[in-house]
């Protein structure tokens, strides 16, 4: 097979490499220096399949610094973009625990630092589930579920429902409607009766209902 073409990656370290015409993938630069890969050269297909092992590996941990340098992801997270990027699962698999060795990647740090940025906004019930379709252990959410403070989530929920009933104090259904809408939130039950009754308690309807 023969080296047609090689393409730098906008200002990367990366390029795109095509043999015969067809693209081979990306390549570090340093690794088309070690292995003299330029237009032209030719290679044997067992021999550059086994070059492009090696710098998959290496590429799949440059591409996911550099990923992480702009966004806060889970394990999962990564590994999911990896594999939209076109890596094998061993590339993905070795660059992934390499980062988690120097500490990139922790998702009981990820998971805390997400449940910390949407708890005034959504109840805890919510966030666990996202942070579960984030592919975040049960463990891990779990755990952070226990250390929420139940007093501290009736403030948030009061807080929440006081934006929603703000100009809807006339509304015979107004007790159903925010309830829903705590709930809908991600606010147990009874948090979201709590806060509703809490901020609607002159609507002039019976503070028992359901």
């Amino acid at each position: 097979m023969t080296i047609t073409k090689i393409k730098r990656i906008g200002s990367t370290n990366r390029f795109h490499v095509y043999a015969d015409e067809a693209w081979a993938g990306i390549f570090l630069d340093e690794m088309l220096v070690k292995h003299q890969i330029k237009t032209g050269a030719d290679f044997d297909e067992a021999e550059f399949a086994e070059i492009k092992r090696e710098n998959d590996e290496r590429v799949a941990f440059d591409m996911a610094v550099s990923y992480l340098e702009k966004y806060v992801v889970s394990e999962k997270g990564l590994k999911d973009y990896l594999k939209k990027k076109g890596f094998d699962a061993k590339a993905i698999s070795q660059a992934v625990e390499k980062l988690k060795d120097y500490g990139f990647i922790d998702d009981e740090k990820f998971a805390r630092n997400y449940f910390e940025s949407l708890s005034n906004g959504r109840g805890k019930r919510a966030i666990a589930q996202k942070l579960k379709q984030k592919g975040v252990s049960g463990e891990i959410v779990d755990g952070l579920l226990e250390e929420v403070d139940e007093e501290d989530e009736l403030q948030k929920a009061i807080v929440n429902a006081e934006k929603f009933a703000k100009n809807r104090q006339n509304d015979p259904k107004i007790k159903q409607k925010c309830l829903a809408h705590l709930i809908y939130k991600g606010y147990d039950y009874g948090v979201a009766q709590k806060a509703t009754n809490e901020i609607l308690k002159n609507t002039g309807e019976n503070d028992d209902w359901v």
